[in-house]
């Protein structure tokens, strides 16, 4: 891994680079997305956490699921609006 100094973003002056490969830079970035962060923070996040307690780890991760539980019922509820204003349309005809 190599340090280099990068420009002054919100207080960080210094770059690190490690080598990973492609296979595994795909499955950060993947990470990344689906926790909704960059992949610089991704990995702040999950480098700087290694010592946190795991129940802090899991309390994100179930936060991270309500949200998406919370998604899939709105588009549920969506869809489900859709298909009653269809079967209404159908049964007035």
């Amino acid at each position: 891994m190599s340090v280099a100094t990068a420009p002054t973003m919100a207080g960080r002056t210094t770059r690190l680079t490690a080598l990973v490969s492609q296979a595994e830079a795909e499955l950060i970035a993947n990470r990344a997305e689906a926790a909704g962060l960059s992949v610089s923070a991704y990995l702040r996040d999950r480098a700087l956490d290694l010592s946190a307690d795991a129940d802090t780890s899991d309390t994100e991760a179930l936060r991270q699921v309500d949200v998406l539980v919370a998604r899939m019922e709105a588009d549920l509820d969506r869809a489900t609006a859709v298909l009653a204003a269809s079967i209404a349309r159908m049964n007035a005809t």
